[in-house]
């Protein structure tokens, strides 16, 4: 193996450490959006917008970069070549590379539900709002 396919691996191994510690952030702070969505903490909500973007371009900048690392080794962004690759690593990286990768993946999924779940939440306020303001013949919202 090259030594510039051992730095584009490390450099891969890295991003990949890199993002599980992104995504454990994202996660506590999509834990704490949550929080505040109920509790209508309104100013809580709008300070945390400018560090939950800047997280979500540094996690999309790091997704970007691995897949042009990819593409230096030859290899597609596929699940099947990542697979590849941690698979061809020697054997005392191989399975700590593939337990962080597999790691990450349930991370991601994690944030994705719970992403999920304060999208719901916002829905409901939205149109428990919407009930209130504009009530009409059918709303169960019912002024005194």
């Amino acid at each position: 193996m090259s030594q510039k396919s051992i730095s584009i691996i490390k450099r891969f191994i890295q991003d990949i450490h890199n993002d599980l510690s992104d995504y454990q952030q994202l996660y506590q702070l999509l834990k704490v959006q949550h929080y505040n969505m109920l509790h209508r903490n309104g100013d809580k909500l709008t300070a945390m917008a400018e560090p939950h973007q800047h997280l979500l371009q540094q996690l999309q900048l790091r997704a970007e970069q691995r897949t042009r690392l990819l593409n230096q080794l030859g290899m597609d962004s596929s699940p099947d070549s990542i697979n590849r690759l941690i698979a061809a690593l020697p054997s005392q990286y191989r399975h700590p590379v593939s337990g962080k990768w597999q790691k990450l993946k349930e991370l991601v999924h994690t944030c994705m539900a719970q992403n999920e779940r304060n999208s719901r939440l916002l829905m409901m306020q939205q149109d428990i709002l919407t009930q209130v303001l504009h009530p009409d013949n059918d709303a169960t919202y019912q002024p005194a």
